[in-house]
């Protein structure tokens, strides 16, 4: 799991904050989210701070976490007030009653004010427990100065490029499952069936699941493995012509690549065009917190829409609020083009508890494919061994 990043917020009310606040006591508040977000958090809380005068004063503490759910079930009460966590982790958290539901018509009058999928992807069974954040999925980045915008159209393009000697024509983190999971996906495999609810279904073990494979394992040497840091590092040396990656990468590969910045929906392959997780970023709040009112507030500021536009503005995080559909700097940027153009062919993770089940085995097989450690003929065996694991079965 990636690492989440602790700010801890201590907040010293007085008589006239909230409601629901003890005046003769302080209050301390924690928020976990990813290590990017550090900066845009800590400006976030601080502009929360200046619109509730009544709050004497704020610290705040930089501190690593490496598992949120693993905190969660060891001790809930030691972990954040408030969380950042794609969508996928909700139904686990959820279901183990560690995410406190939203109820308030207030708030959920807020998060209404959000585009339909990312609300549901807030809910279990109809119950609201995430305010939704931002939209994610892949995007291609491409080096104009080592293929054309007509070959970053497919994959077959790309890697027959005539690129330099040294230079990875094209490249992706293999050992992670949220972005190999295109490749079952492109072929038609579902995960958990067609609505990602039906726990029992996954065929990855089908015809289309070796398809898949095979092209993989056919054209592996083509192939980078490469972390989005190494991706980066590559691109600022020009020894990189395309990556799989997303949106929170655009910053730093448009300094990479400067005026040779190229930037699309993800590749087509083999005649088909690829498909990609859809993701959504929720601000949840624990179960456990002994601040409930404050920190629904705190979560509610962290997502509105000023907060939203914030993140594109500083991360590329694509917002999901609905008066900003339309935002002129939104609109005009092709980091957002290329997210919303995959849009259409991106497929929103599973949020079911056995989601669990499909990352570290799904990422463990994709990367021995490209390592060349499984065989053309062992995938029927191999790709059922896998998918009786997702389905914990």
């Amino acid at each position: 799991m990636k690492k989440m990043l602790a700010a801890l917020v201590a907040l010293t009310m007085i008589a006239t904050l909230l409601s629901a606040c003890d005046s003769s006591r302080d209050v301390t508040l924690t928020v976990w989210c990813s290590e990017l977000d550090k900066e845009i958090i800590t400006k976030m809380v601080d502009d929360f701070l200046a619109t509730n005068p009544a709050i004497a004063g704020i610290q705040v503490e930089i501190c690593e976490d490496d598992s949120t759910r693993e905190t969660f079930e060891n001790d809930p009460s030691s972990a954040a007030d408030i969380i950042c966590i794609p969508h996928d982790q909700l139904g686990a958290l959820a279901a183990q009653g560690f995410i406190l539901e939203i109820t308030a018509e207030k708030h959920l009058s807020e998060i209404n004010e959000n585009t339909a999928p990312s609300v549901r992807a807030g809910q279990i069974e109809g119950k609201q427990y995430g305010f939704p954040s931002s939209f994610e999925t892949h995007m291609l980045f491409y080096d104009r100065s080592l293929i054309s915008d007509e070959a970053a159209r497919s994959l077959e393009g790309i890697v027959s490029s005539e690129v330099h000697e040294g230079v990875v024509a094209f490249g992706m983190d293999f050992a992670n499952a949220y972005y190999t999971a295109n490749w079952f996906y492109t072929y038609g495999c579902l995960l958990f069936g067609e609505n990602g609810e039906d726990s029992d279904y996954c065929d990855f073990d089908s015809d289309s699941g070796v398809a898949a494979m095979t092209y993989l394992i056919e054209n592996r040497e083509s192939f980078g493995d490469l972390s989005g840091d190494s991706a980066i590092e590559l691109f600022l040396e020009r020894r990189l012509a395309a990556y799989i990656g997303g949106p929170w990468n655009a910053a730093a590969i448009t300094d990479a690549l400067k005026g040779n910045y190229g930037c699309a929906k993800l590749p087509d392959v083999d005649g088909k065009e690829m498909q990609s997780f859809a993701g959504f970023k929720l601000y949840c709040v624990n179960a456990n917190t002994k601040n409930e009112n404050v920190s629904m507030e705190l979560a509610a500021w962290l997502t509105n829409p000023e907060n939203q536009k914030a993140r594109f503005q500083e991360r590329n995080l694509i917002p999901v609020a609905l008066s900003l559909v339309d935002d002129i700097d939104v609109a005009v940027s092709t980091t957002a083009r290329a997210v919303m153009a995959q849009g259409s062919n991106a497929v929103a993770m599973p949020s079911i508890p056995q989601m669990s089940n499909f990352w570290e085995p799904t990422g463990d097989f994709t990367l021995a494919c490209y390592m060349g450690e499984v065989s053309i003929p062992e995938l029927p065996a191999r790709l059922k061994e896998l998918t009786a694991i997702i389905r914990g079965k």
